[in-house]
């Protein structure tokens, strides 16, 4: 079952990071840490209770506490960078304990009206990312404006809900679909196969791969500083218009997604692939697995990959 600190925390988050009105002071969201310059505020993701930088309940309401804050009319912030403090791992995925069985499924509407919310900030968001981002890690990306990474082999992508049998429930595909196309979105999403960072900016998934950490960071600091020169207000109208034509709409997301995953989650099938992975990597730390899930998943269905070529 869910524990209460579970309950409490997220549900905390949830009731105030949705609506207005509830503003806590910049830096204090424990798992993103922040700082802010010229109008530009940068947000480090790390889950220091996780090897794998996992996006479980703590980083969900401290993002959450985040984004309502954003929310409240602040002026003083114009773009947001956000990175990870994991060089491995920008986030992995969610955190697959929820789909185990007896553990008390969890209301998944949480973490897309979470990712859609950072979708519709009226600040330009933008990715920095030298690690792995794979299911909710890289819909966390497609939900900022702009996404910059470098070329290390560490620096992977993926949707890979299709392996555990559901889909990408926070709009990933979705998302994919409008940058990189219908074809080489089922390619990749259907196949759970990880992409690097070279193709993925050869196809549009990113905006531009970066030899070294030092080339990008001088790039988007550059780019964030020219951007938070401008009003916000003009900022926000111009995401405004360039999202009506380019966003999938918050009920595509939180209501039609969930309403399919929900189902699909519970499956025995779904249960026991989850099962079989949090034991593989025991309990979701770092490993073969985690490291590189696009190859090693076909251990867990008892496959290599000379079989499949044969």
């Amino acid at each position: 079952m869910i524990s209460p600190k579970f309950l409490g925390r997220l549900g905390f988050a949830l009731l105030f990071a949705l609506q207005p009105g509830f503003a806590a002071p910049y830096p204090s969201f424990g798992t993103v840490q922040t700082t802010n310059s010229s109008g530009v505020l940068n947000a480090v993701i790390n889950n220091t209770a996780s090897s794998t930088n996992l996006f479980d309940y703590r980083v969900q309401a401290d993002l959450a506490n985040l984004v309502e804050t954003l929310q409240a009319n602040d002026t003083d912030i114009r773009v947001v960078v956000f990175s990870s403090g994991n060089k491995e791992f920008f986030i992995p995925h969610l955190d697959v304990d929820y789909f185990l069985p007896g553990y008390g499924f969890p209301d998944m509407t949480f973490p897309p009206a979470l990712l859609w919310n950072i979708s519709q900030l009226p600040q330009a968001t933008i990715a920095m990312v030298e690690g792995r981002a794979r299911g909710i890690g890289n819909e966390f990306l497609m939900s900022c404006d702009m996404r910059f990474s470098t070329t290390s082999p560490s620096v992977l992508f993926s949707q890979l809900e299709t392996s555990f049998g559901f889909i990408p429930g926070c709009g990933g595909a979705m998302y994919l679909s409008n940058l990189i196309g219908r074809g080489r979105t089922l390619e990749y999403v259907l196949a759970s196969a990880d992409i690097d960072a070279v193709t993925a900016e050869k196809y549009g998934w990113i905006n531009k791969a970066f030899d070294t950490s030092a080339a990008m960071k001088e790039y988007v600091h550059t780019l964030a500083r020219r951007i938070a020169l401008f009003p916000l207000a003009g900022i926000n109208g111009t995401k405004f218009g360039v999202s009506a034509v380019s966003r999938p709409s918050r009920e595509d997301i939180v209501q039609k997604a969930q309403a399919v995953i929900t189902v699909l989650a519970q499956l025995p099938a779904t249960q026991a692939y989850a099962t079989k992975f949090v034991e593989a990597t025991h309990n979701q730390s770092i490993g073969e697995l985690e490291l590189n899930y696009g190859q090693a998943l076909l251990g867990l269905y008892n496959v290599t990959e000379e079989e499949l070529t044969n």
